[in-house]
């Protein structure tokens, strides 16, 4: 007949054994959690001024009746860091270590050759043009900072997968991480161009046009006016 104290060892020593089994089992079956450092690079290019025809520019723009254009492209690219770790058991976890996000924007303005730079008509455009690469100038020193939030954001829920066995397993969830983080930060930065591109066409609105083109039109007559030789003669 055992002793009960020892039969009661015997079931404490096989319950510590299971608790831990299954705990170190645990461990093994599941990655640390992603501790992402973000970076974001940003430059601002100097504004190119180019010129070019009337009948250039309408061409390039594939319409009939433009004098003027600011365009503002902005390139956004994204690069990942990882790291492989050791589990155990022939276990690996992938784990994101950095985002580094290199944004660039290069706006340029081109003017029409056909008017010259010191007419009225020349400068009343360039104004109006001006103002677009103004609402370009905010956007983007706003932009770098609106950015970079949303970088240290996603990085706080990239995903946690288990544990994988195989070179293809890792390469797989990789992509799956650069996939979510993507997916989610060029959704968030769409929407922020979005809210510029509509502030741009504000300025273009009919109003805008039909104002600039009154002040265009107002300007010419007055310089044909300047131009146009006086009729009258004088005899001694």
């Amino acid at each position: 007949m055992l002793n009960r104290n020892l039969l009661s060892l015997f079931f404490l020593t096989i319950f510590t054994v299971c608790i831990y089994g299954s705990q170190a089992y645990a461990a093994i079956d599941r990655c640390p959690r992603h501790i992402v450092k973000t970076d974001l690079k940003a430059k601002r290019d100097k504004t190119r001024f180019m010129s070019g025809s009337l009948k250039g520019i309408n061409n390039y723009l594939n319409s009939h009746n433009v004098l003027a254009f600011v365009q503002n492209p902005l390139s956004i690219k994204t690069y990942y860091n990882f790291s492989v770790e050791k589990l155990g058991g022939g276990r690996y976890c992938v784990v994101l270590d950095k985002v580094e996000a290199q944004y660039r924007s290069s706006p340029r303005i081109v003017m029409p050759t056909d008017l010259k730079r010191d007419s009225c008509e020349y400068k009343i455009i360039r104004k109006h043009e001006q103002r677009h690469l103004d609402v370009h100038y905010k956007y983007y020193d706003k932009s770098v900072k609106k950015y970079d939030v949303f970088l240290g954001r996603i990085a706080r829920n990239v995903p946690i997968f288990k544990p994988v066995k195989t070179s293809k397993e890792i390469e797989a969830i990789k992509q799956k991480i650069m996939k979510h983080f993507d997916s989610n930060f060029y959704q968030k930065v769409g929407t922020s161009i979005g809210e510029m591109r509509r502030l741009q066409r504000k300025i273009d609105s009919a109003q805008e046009y039909t104002f600039t083109n009154r002040k265009i039109n107002r300007c010419s007559k007055l310089e044909k006016r300047a131009k146009k030789p006086n009729k009258k003669s004088f005899y001694d």
